[in-house]
Parts: structure tokens; sequence; C-alpha cells
């Protein structure tokens, strides 16, 4: 096989959501994300010397993957300066920073392994996943969750970085959780309160990240619910496509031609 050849399959696995193999490198990709996340929040606890020389060959492994799988993005992107600029490849580039602590002394990239978790709006771009096609209702639902997971998850790593050498209440990424999980949903107990203005100006923007994007997020699925109790149901034949307008002849989706009954015919 030519040199084009394996770049164009390559790029295309990296795309691709039906054959097996571009199913593998989807659930490769998830796996490495989660793993990263969960060695990360291990690593926040105080832990025995092999364990955390385990934590750190996995953090090292998952770096280079990741490097790995970000040099192929980029040799089979058509135009390699607009793939760069791309918000995706921009998470991608964060994700590897953090490989760099191994390799020097720049300890500040640690807090980088935090915005790993962003990788995965690339699995939420759309309604196609490696398993099948979801409604877009449900998708609506799993941005829900992403959006809620990912302010919580990275709010709670910057207030731990920001909080643990002052801080005697946030030691572990689960004070950092339970404090921004009790801010993001106004309890507000009193029994942890930030004691740096770094870790203040933090909880601020945990707050507002919540009212910014949670309420957009549940508004865009009650906008999709109420516009989808307005159709009937008529399963396009050609798109699978089940719900259109009660005066509807064509498939918005597709533009084939379906059938239903009409008042006074």
């Amino acid at each position: 096989m030519s040199a084009d050849g394996l770049r164009e399959r390559i790029g295309f696995y990296f795309d691709d959501l039906t054959t097996p193999m571009g199913k593998l490198v989807d659930i490769i990709v998830l796996l490495l994300i989660f793993t990263a996340c969960i060695t990360y929040m291990l690593s926040t606890y105080e832990v025995s010397p092999d364990a955390r020389s385990f934590l750190d060959l996995i953090e090292l492994v998952v770096g280079i993957l990741f490097t790995i799988e970000y040099l192929l993005r980029l040799w089979t992107a058509g135009n390699r300066i607009r793939h760069v600029l791309k918000i995706y490849s921009l998470i991608d580039l964060v994700a590897i920073l953090p490989l760099f602590i191994t390799l020097s002394n720049l300890q500040f990239l640690r807090i980088f392994r935090v915005f790993r978790i962003f990788r995965l709006l690339r699995f939420l771009e759309d309604s196609n996943f490696f398993f099948g096609k979801i409604t877009e209702n449900k998708l609506i639902v799993v941005r829900i969750i992403f959006t809620i997971s990912a302010i919580v998850f990275t709010c709670s790593a910057l207030i731990l970085t920001a909080e643990k050498d002052s801080n005697p209440n946030i030691n572990t990424f689960m004070d950092a959780f339970y404090f921004t999980t009790v801010t993001l949903t106004t309890v507000g107990f009193g029994d942890i309160i930030p004691l740096t203005q770094l870790g203040r100006a933090l909880t601020l923007l945990t707050i507002v990240s919540g009212i910014l994007f949670i309420p957009w997020q549940v508004g865009s699925l009650v906008k999709k619910l109420i516009s989808s109790s307005e159709k009937i149901k008529i399963i396009c034949k050609k798109c699978g496509l089940k719900y259109h307008d009660t005066d509807a002849v064509h498939c918005k989706h597709c533009g084939e031609i379906i059938y239903q009954e009409i008042d006074g015919e």
C-alpha cells in the first residue's frame, strides 16, 4: 500500500463509526480519556511509592498514545494549518502537554491533565455513535450530562490546585469535588470555604459556568420537546426520520415523498 493510501485509510478510521476498526479506534480513545481522568483523581491521594510509580507509568503511556493519535490526525489532515486551528485539535494539543511533565521540571503543566475530559466533545458532535445512532433528544440529554460533569470535574481540579497548600479542608479531589458540587447546586453548607484569592475566583467561575451553560443546554432540550409535540409520527421509508410537520408532503431530512392523511381529503 502506498503512503497516500495508508494516510487515507488511517484518516478514514478516525472519522468512521460503522466499520469494526473505526469503532475500535473510538473505543480505545474513550478508554484512554476515562483512564486519564481516573488516574488524575487517584494521583491526588497519598499512596505508596509503588502505587505512585504505577500511576506515573499509566500517565506516561496515556500521554504517549495521545501524542501518537494527535500526530496521526495531523498527518492525515488535508489542510494541516486549518486542522491545527480547529477546536478539537487545540483540545488534543492541550491533552498531550502533561506528557512533558515526566520529561522536564515544568510541574505547572500537570493541571492540563484535567482538560482531557473535553476530548469527549468530539463524540458529542452528532447523534452517530460507535454503538449506533441515537435520537436528537437523547443526544441533548447526553450533552447536558457531559456539561455538568465537565464543569464539576474541571472546577474541582482547579480549586484543588489553588487551595491544597493553604486550605486544610481541601486535600484531595473528593474534598474539592464535594465543595464544587455544593457550590454549583447553591446548597452552600459553609463547612468548606475557599481561603485563597485564586480559590475564590475559581468558585465564582464555577457558579457562573453553571448559570451560563446548564440552562442553555436544558433550554435546547425543552425547545426540542415542544417542537416534537407539534409533529406527527410518520416514518420516512428512505432515511427513517420519525416525526414530521402535520402538513408535510416531503421528508425535511432527505426530500422523500411521505404520505399522510390531511383533513378535507
